[in-house]
């Protein structure tokens, strides 16, 4: 794959502080030394165990073990490859990220890909709303007008018309040179049992779906009549994932509210913005997920949901909770209100705006719940019978579940007290049985969250098998070769100080028996500064590629790293260094000297005979040296 530029990914490291880029996620609640502490992101804990090094360029995490630079991190917080983790920071910190030419495959062409795709798309709204407008729209623009949809809202969300019939859309694109393989890639087209390209959408009103930039990525298609179903909404695609857009965003943020409301339906964020609620917008049909709870961090300081009123829309609601509230748990950096509201009568936004006028509406947004008040009210709402009363065996459950998700002590607190009210118990007691099953649902959850990193880290290995140097023991490495490596990174720029370490005391790639190993020392060779060493938030992306004794180098190098304590001086560092460099070439001389006089002892050839002794007696000469500069420190 086409890769980028080392230089490249340098800069983006330098000016993307480690500090800065997990401060978005993660409040650090204690300074160490030189590192911050705070909860980790990546698993639930109470007490932090979560380190970032702000010197050394690096985060860690002492109890799930995860371990990177910032790069790493935006990778693993959301869901990047390194090549979109590397944009995605050079965007932020304005870097330009560039490709090289290793490969035609490599992602340049997939940028020229995903370029082809929007204008796919930009085309086929294009057609959609021509169609809307012409002869064969009618029945759309007699839906549209039933849904009291204006002029200004058809022309401002670029609402159109698929036409029935197969190949319409493909045709009209096929005449404008798209070829087949990025009309496949546009996920407008499914493919018949014949293998030709046939229209996705067919008879429905469309709906193009911008990202929260303007640009269209997808599409969804509402039936015109009764038949099911009654949407068909764009797969994903190499542009478009679901689960990280919200639709009318693009419009929603315009509106510079500090408040986002968010409902199920895209028609419904339409019909809300046409009545002046200009700050909605549509989860697009998928459940709600934390990609796009943190969107919407990123433009408001609260959400307010509406979520059906049927069963199935209050089941939703509890489950986008329980997500929602598990996520703030683990980002604490990221800040943000949640409250639920509910449309008097079983009425959705829509209908109850139309019905009751915007004014009304936005006095039923006023009313919303916080989180922790609407669980509450779940709670007693679905254990209560009219004529039974309480369920009080169900509501305690509830309420023990309920709390359990609340990562606030306050909001916790004042539950088990309305709560206490009802089981006639101490609300001390209900807050201990919610913290049991916190811990209860924490160890399950570190469970897998330990099978899922097991799987992940074997996938990783077999790619990096796969990828990494085809010599056999590629990544072999002893544990004092190891040990050298990490101590010469410790070294920084003392060890190109020649008043310090002899020049002849500089770590070379020889001095390590592996051809990854040996990779790795030429890499911090190449980009060891003098005046400051190698930074060992660049030394990861080296380490990031390769196996060392079949664990992801990385992994071993922090394992090592964490195991070796600092020595009380820099001159004991230099010590300790020169020992350990010292110990590996030793090894290796001796090794080589076996081999040497096992050949002596074979042949026959006495001028050979005689050059193998002659090395092995300057071999001799410079393992004797070895031991005396050994001995000395």
């Amino acid at each position: 794959m086409s890769k980028i530029p080392q230089s490249t990914i340098d800069e983006v490291l330098s000016r993307a502080d480690i500090e800065s880029v997990v401060g978005k996620y993660v409040s650090f609640t204690k300074r160490t030394g030189q590192n911050l502490f705070g909860l980790c992101p990546f698993h639930s804990e109470k007490t932090p165990s979560f380190s970032v090094s702000p010197q050394k360029g690096i985060y860690k995490c002492f109890g799930c073990q995860k371990y990177g630079n910032s790069i790493g991190f935006i990778m693993e917080i959301e869901k990047l490859s390194f090549p979109e983790a590397v944009k995605y920071l050079g965007d932020r910190y304005g870097v330009v990220v560039e490709w090289g030419e290793d490969d035609a495959e490599g992602a340049g062409n997939l940028k020229e890909r995903k370029k082809q795709v929007m204008n796919i798309l930009t085309d086929a709204a294009g057609y959609y709303y021509k169609a809307l407008n012409s002869d064969v729209g009618k029945a759309a623009r007699d839906y549209a007008a039933k849904r009291q949809l204006s002029r200004n809202t058809l022309v401002k969300f670029g609402i159109g018309f698929a036409p029935d019939g197969f190949d319409n859309l493909y045709r009209y694109l096929k005449n404008k040179g798209y070829k087949d393989e990025d009309l496949k890639d546009s996920g407008l087209f499914t493919t018949a049992r014949n293998g030709n390209l046939i229209d996705l959408f067919r008879g429905r009103l469309m709906v193009p779906i911008f990202d929260a930039f303007g640009h269209i990525v997808a599409f969804g298609g509402r039936n015109l009549g009764p038949e099911l179903p009654k949407y068909v909404n764009s797969p994903d695609s190499l542009v478009y994932k679901k689960q990280k857009h919200l639709y009318a965003l693009n419009y929603a943020k315009l509106a510079k509210s500090k408040q986002l409301i968010i409902v199920e339906g895209y028609m419904d964020a339409i019909a809300m913005h046409q009545a002046g609620v200009n700050n909605a917008v549509a989860a697009l049909g998928t459940a709600f997920t934390e990609n796009q709870l943190q969107l919407a961090s990123k433009y408001a300081e609260e959400v307010v949901f509406f979520f059906d009123s049927d069963g199935a829309g209050k089941n939703a609601a509890v489950r986008a909770s329980k997500m929602m509230l598990a996520y703030l748990r683990r980002m604490t950096g990221i800040k943000i209100r949640i409250r639920i509201a509910s449309v008097p009568n079983g009425k959705d936004p829509d209908e109850y705006i139309k019905t009751n006028g915007v004014e009304s509406f936005k006095s039923v947004v006023k009313g919303a719940k916080d989180v922790n008040d609407y669980l509450f009210s779940r709670a007693y709402d679905d254990n209560y019978d009219p004529e039974s009363g309480l369920d009080q065996t169900r509501f305690q459950e509830d309420i023990i579940t309920y709390g359990s998700w609340l990562y606030d002590p306050i909001k916790r607190e004042k539950m088990a007290a309305q709560a206490a009210q009802y089981l006639g118990a101490r609300s001390e007691t209900i807050v201990a049985a919610m913290e049991r099953a916190e811990n209860d649902a924490d160890s399950a959850e570190r469970s897998m969250a330990e099978r899922a990193s097991e799987r992940e880290n074997e996938a990783q290995i077999k790619k990096r098998r796969e990828t990494s140097s085809d010599k056999p023991k590629a990544d072999v490495v002893t544990r004092d070769e190891i040990e050298l490596f990490v101590r010469a990174v410790r070294l920084g720029p003392v060890l190109g100080d020649a008043s310090k370490v002899d020049r002849n005391d500089v770590i070379r790639k020889n001095d390590f028996m592996g051809q990854n190993m040996r990779d790795i020392v030429g890499f911090f060779q190449t980009h060891y500064d003098e005046r400051s060493g190698v930074s060992e938030a660049v030394l990861i992306t080296k380490l990031s590629e390769v196996l060392l004794n079949g664990i992801p180098a990385e992994q071993f190098y922090h394992r090592v790293d964490e195991a070796l304590p600092e020595e009380p001086t820099p001159e004991a560092n230099v010590d300790m260094y020169k020992k350990s460099l010292y110990g590996v070439r030793c090894k290796k001389c001796a090794g080589e000297l076996l081999k040497i006089q096992s050949l002596i002892r074979e042949t026959d050839d006495e001028a050979q005979k005689k050059e193998l002794i002659a090395r092995s007696e300057k071999l001799d000469k410079y393992y004797q040296h070895l031991q005396e500069e050994s001995s000395k420190l």
